[in-house]
């Protein structure tokens, strides 16, 4: 029943659960890119206008707050690259935002950057921007797009991007597919393969004719002289006079209309790859960064991607970024406390030589991470993969308190005593022992679960996970555990009675009772 409550109050988000706990930045970063060609000067003048608004919001903080101090250290201004290095040229810029000691103050880092991000407002002209802290465990929403098309990958992402817009819980929604400068394209007519050309007959011509091709080296003592040949400046000043292009072929030359179409758009700076596939990178982070990760990603999965991969069959889904993380943290979790457990159930059928009285000590493992679950909702924190790592330390601490009960269990019934008051009389002398140490470990931890600090929120996870679930887990133990013992012995009695047709008495059926007659014998 208790399983089945907290499974409940987990499905409805009484308890949330999440990938990695929310921890605060320190810093705010700006980044922006316009259409790759736009000058320094206009880059230049964001830059200065961000900065301006930044330091705005400063005075306002300190008037709204009656605070002297800043709660801006300084700004750091870059053009030229932006978003970790996807943008870069003059068309890109960058603001490093250094916060002040945050701890204790009266407003919070996530809600200065919200109140940033309104303050500067939606700027039309940029074509990506994002206003923020970095994730440490990454961003919160990260889907590869893979495939081998990259048309179909850029029209795939830019239905994605569209469906992401239209959630309120998501902002800063980016892609790492930089564009670049207009390029002029050339499509080949059916009339030039029938002269005999392909592609790069027909682009080396235009390249030597606007751009120029080398025809000679020539040495002039130390120097090197390169000659190089192309159309004169007044017929290579506008993209129109390729129209009036000669293209040379064996049988003579025609014009470049005849042979070829021409467009001009822009062509990506540089093709990703993850898994030897083409891949182009839709990134988004939540407005509010407390709020859970699990349930968007499951909305999306849910509601977009089928679409998605019914409209762009070539294209793979692949999840980057926190779920990426978390399950990578799963698998190493899951490692480790295989062998753990391994270890744990050997020692205890060594010291027991007892199957059943093993699997019972086991069962006060699931009890304890229940207990570890609803301390998580009583602090209010969502269970995450810290909080796991926690219940893993959580597994041995509650087994220790087992292993006390049962060995005076045990050490009762050698003593002559029957089963049902060995088991009254093992709760009744260890119940002291076994609170004691769940006290004060509980205490001993909660100084970590009140600390506000920024590096105590890595470890508030593991310390609630182990407070609780100690906490919970002893009271569990004190109540189910004798009832455990005992129902236990009636399975005993009962199966050995009905394989052996002969009654026997609940000593008898006992580890403890079996192994000392050997013993003795």
């Amino acid at each position: 029943a208790l399983l089945l409550i907290t499974a409940g109050l987990i499905g409805g988000r009484f308890i949330e659960t999440t990938f990695f706990p929310t921890v605060e930045f320190d810093s705010i970063n700006i980044n922006f890119a316009f259409g790759p060609g736009t000058g320094e000067e206009r880059t230049m003048t964001y830059l200065n206008r961000f900065t301006d608004t930044i330091w705005e919001l400063n005075d306002e903080l300190k008037q709204q707050y009656h605070d002297p101090d800043d709660f801006v250290t300084y700004t750091f201004s870059t053009i030229g690259t932006a978003f970790e290095g996807d943008e870069n040229g003059s068309h890109a810029g960058q603001i490093f935002v250094l916060m002040r000691d945050m701890e204790g103050a009266p407003v919070t880092t996530s809600e200065i950057t919200k109140m940033l991000t309104k303050k500067i407002g939606r700027v039309n002209e940029l074509e990506k921007i994002t206003i923020g802290g970095r994730d440490r465990w990454g961003s919160p929403v990260s889907i590869s797009l893979l495939g081998s098309n990259m048309e179909e990958l850029n029209r795939a992402k830019d239905f994605l991007s569209s469906k992401l817009i239209e959630y309120p819980e998501l902002i800063n929604i980016n892609d790492n597919n930089t564009m670049g400068k207009r390029e002029v394209r050339l499509e080949l007519k059916p009339k030039a393969y029938f002269l005999g050309l392909n592609n790069s007959d027909v682009t080396s011509q235009v390249r030597y004719g606007f751009y120029g091709g080398q025809a000679q080296r020539l040495q002039s003592g130390k120097d090197e002289l390169r000659v190089w040949v192309r159309y004169p400046k007044e017929d290579r000043e506008s993209i129109g006079q390729l129209e009036s292009m000669k293209i040379k072929t064996s049988t003579g030359e025609y014009p470049l209309t005849e042979i070829a179409n021409y467009k001009i758009e822009r062509g990506p700076v540089s093709i990703k790859h993850y898994n030897s596939l083409k891949e182009i990178r839709v990134e988004a982070d939540l407005i509010d960064r407390y709020a859970p990760v699990p349930p968007i990603l499951q909305s999306i999965t849910r509601n977009i991607i089928p679409e998605l991969k019914s409209k762009f069959p070539g294209v793979k889904i692949e999840y980057q970024g926190q779920q990426k993380q978390s399950a990578e943290a799963g698998q190493e979790i899951m490692k480790f406390f295989s062998i753990a457990f391994c270890l744990i159930v050997v020692i205890l059928l060594i010291h027991f030589k007892s199957t059943f009285h093993t699997l019972i000590i086991l069962l006060m493992i699931p009890l304890a991470w229940i207990g570890a679950a609803l301390g998580h909702g009583i602090e209010g924190l969502p269970i995450s993969m810290l909080s796991a790592w926690g219940m893993v330390a959580l597994s041995g601490v509650i087994i220790n308190d087992s292993v006390v009960f049962l060995s005076k269990y045990n050490q009762n019934l050698k003593e002559g005593m029957k089963v049902i008051d060995a088991a009254v009389d093992a709760g009744i002398m260890r119940l002291r022992a076994i609170l004691l140490t769940s006290i004060t470990t509980v205490v001993g931890l909660y100084p970590i679960i009140l600390e506000g600090s920024f590096q105590a929120q890595f470890l508030k996870p593991m310390a609630v996970s182990l407070a609780y679930g100690v906490l919970f887990g002893t009271f569990f133990l004190l109540m189910f555990f004798p009832a455990l013992i005992v129902a236990l012995n009636d399975f005993k009695v009962w199966f050995k009675t009905k394989t052996t047709g002969k009654q026997v008495t609940r000593e008898e059926v006992e580890p403890a009772i079996i192994y000392s007659k050997i013993s003795i014998d």
